[in-house]
C-alpha cells in the first residue's frame, strides 16, 4: 500500500515526480492544505509562502515534464527556520523586534536550494533570536510535541517548527540551524534524522546571526538518505555515496564520561540498546574516557557566558530598544552577557581551541563518537514557560551532550534510536569537521542496524 504524500521522504517524492507519479503542484497543494488544517493556530509556520510556492512548482512541473529537473529533490517542498532571509517576506528570527523586517533578497542557502527546484512552503517558528534549547516562544507559537497525547511537552529548539513541520507531515523536509543543538534536539524530540554540519559547509549569507562563527545551518528530515540529498544542495557539493554502507570493521568510540552521565532512565536504556545493536552488527565499540570532556566540565558556565557575551554584542541594542516584549527566560540568558570579563573570554576562548585539538587526537583512529542526542526526553511545557531555575536547568541539560559538537566545530548527525516511555530518543554521532559526506555513509549505516 503507497505511503501518504506526506509521510514520504523527499528523495521518495523526487522519485515519483521523476516517474511522472506525482505532479510537484498538486504535492505542493496538498501540503499547503495540510498546512491551513493541521496548523491553523499558526504554531508550527510563522508564516507561509503560497504565492511563491505556486510559482515555483508550477515551474517544477514543466521541467519534470519536459525532463529538464534540476537535481533529486526538484519539485520537492520544503520549510525554512524564520531566521533564513526570503526575498519579499517577513523575516524575524522569532522576535516581535523584527516582525516589520522584510529582506530584499534570499539567503543564500536558500537561493541554492530554489535553484535546485525545491520549494519554499513558507518560514517555521523557532525559539526567540534562536537562543534556547527548549523551543517554548510565547508570542511566535511554540508547536507542542506530538509524541505524548495527555502532556503538552517542549518540541526543543531553537528549530522547533522545523521539527514540527516533518514530524506532522506539513513538509517534506526542514531546514534549521544549529549553534548549541539547535537542529538535533528538536530532531531527536521529533523521531527525526537531523544533520549538524560544521562552520562553513553550508554559508550563512542572508541568516540571522546567534554566535557568528560556530552558527551552522543543517536540515531535519525523515532519514540520513534525505540528510545527504540536501547537504549537497545546500553546501554545494557532490552527494555522499551511501550505498553498500555497513558496520563490520567500524571503530566507534563510547565515552566513559560526561557524554553518558546522568542520563534519564529511559534515554540511557534506549541509547545503551542502539550501542549493543551497532556491536553486535559488527562494529567495534571501545569504552574509554575523554579527558577533553572532563576539561570542557571544569569550564562550567564559562562557556555559556562566552556565548552570552557574543550574542549579547550581536542583539544587544536591539533588544534594549524594547525589551518588554522579548520571552523573559530569553532575554535573561542574553543579559548574561552582559557584564563580562573580556580577558576571562578571551582566555575561555583560548582553552576551547586547545580542548578542541586534545578532543581531535583523543579521538583519532575511530570512525566516530557515539552519545545520547540528549540526556533527557521532552519536559513538561507548563512548569517550564515561567521561566526560572527549573526553565534553566533543564535547558542547560537539552544542550549538554549537543553543545560539545558546536564549541569543537564537529559534523554531528542525530538517529532515531528507540523511545523512552512512548517518546523518542536520538543517537548522536560525531567526526571531525569537514567530515560530512563519511558521517552521513556511516549513519546510513546505523540508521539500518537500528532499524532492523
Amino acid at each position: 500500500m503507497a505511503l501518504p504524500w506526506h509521510e514520504m521522504t523527499a528523495l521518495a517524492l523526487g522519485t515519483a515526480i521523476a516517474d511522472g507519479a506525482i505532479d510537484p503542484l498538486a504535492l505542493t497543494e496538498h501540503y499547503l492544505a495540510r498546512i491551513e488544517s493541521k496548523d491553523a493556530d499558526h504554531t508550527v509556520y510563522i508564516r507561509t509562502t503560497p504565492d511563491r510556492a505556486r510559482t515555483e512548482a508550477a515551474a517544477a512541473a514543466l521541467r519534470a515534464k519536459s525532463g529538464l529537473r534540476r537535481s533529486p529533490l526538484d519539485g520537492v517542498p520544503i520549510s525554512w527556520k524564520d531566521l533564513y532571509d526570503t526575498a519579499g517576506t517577513v523575516t524575524t528570527g522569532g522576535s516581535p523586534l523584527l516582525k516589520d523586517r522584510v529582506p530584499t533578497a534570499d539567503a543564500k542557502v536558500l537561493a541554492r536550494a530554489t535553484r535546485a527546484g525545491m520549494i519554499c512552503l513558507g518560514k517555521t517558528t523557532m525559539t526567540e533570536l534562536a537562543y534556547s534549547g527548549l523551543g517554548i516562544n510565547p508570542s511566535m507559537g511554540t508547536p507542542i510535541n506530538p509524541f505524548d497525547a495527555k502532556t503538552d511537552r517542549v518540541p526543543g529548539g531553537s528549530s522547533s517548527g522545523a521539527a514540527a513541520s516533518v514530524a506532522r507531515g506539513l513538509a517534506a523536509a526542514g531546514i534549521g540551524s544549529d549553534t548549541g543543538g539547535s537542529v538535533r534536539i528538536p530532531a531527536a524530540w521529533h523521531g527525526l534524522v537531523g544533520l549538524k554540519t560544521s562552520v562553513g559547509a553550508i554559508p550563512l549569507d542572508g541568516v540571522l546571526p546567534l554566535w557568528p562563527g560556530v552558527d551552522s545551518v543543517g536540515p531535519l528530515v525523515h532519514d540520513v538518505a534525505d540528510a545527504a540529498a540536501l547537504f549537497a544542495v545546500l553546501a554545494a557539493r557532490p552527494a555522499a555515496d551511501l550505498k553498500g554502507a555497513n558496520l563490520p570493521g567500524r571503530r566507534l568510540l563510547m565515552a566513559d564520561n560526561f557524554f553518558w552521565e546522568d542520563l534519564q532512565d529511559g534515554v540511557e536504556t534506549a541509547a545503551t540498546a542502539a550501542v549493543a545493536k551497532l556491536e553486535a552488527a559488527g562494529a567495534t565499540i571501545e569504552r574509554r574516557r575523554i579527558k577533553a570532556l572532563d576539561g570542557l566540565l571544569e569550564l562550567g558556565m564559562g562557556v555559556a557566558s562566552m556565548m552570552s557575551s557574543d550574542a549579547y554584542a550581536v542583539w544587544g541594542e536591539t533588544l534594549e530598544s524594547n525589551p518588554d516584549v522579548v520571552y523573559r527566560p530569553v532575554l535573561e540568558r542574553f543579559r548574561m552577557g552582559c557584564d563580562q570579563d573580556a580577558v576571562e573570554m578571551v582566555r575561555i576562548k583560548r582553552r576551547l581551541a586547545e580542548l578542541a585539538l586534545d578532543y581531535f587526537d583523543e579521538t583519532a583512529g575511530f570512525d566516530a563518537t557515539l552519545a545520547p542526542t540528549t540526556p533527557i526526553t521532552p519536559a513538561p511545557l507548563d512548569a517550564l514557560v515561567g521561566g526560572g531555575d527549573l526553565y534553566l536547568k533543564t535547558n542547560m541539560m537539552s544542550l549538554r551532550n549537543t553543545r560539545v559538537g558546536n564549541v569543537f566545530n564537529l559534523s554531528a548527525l542525530t538517529i532515531p534510536c528507540g523511545t523512552a516511555d512512548g517518546l523518542p530518543v536520538g543517537l548522536m554521532v560525531m567526526t571531525n569537521p569537514g567530515r560530512e559526506n563519511a558521517l552521513l555513509r556511516l549513519g546510513t549505516a546505523i540508521e539500518t542496524r537500528l532499524g532492523a
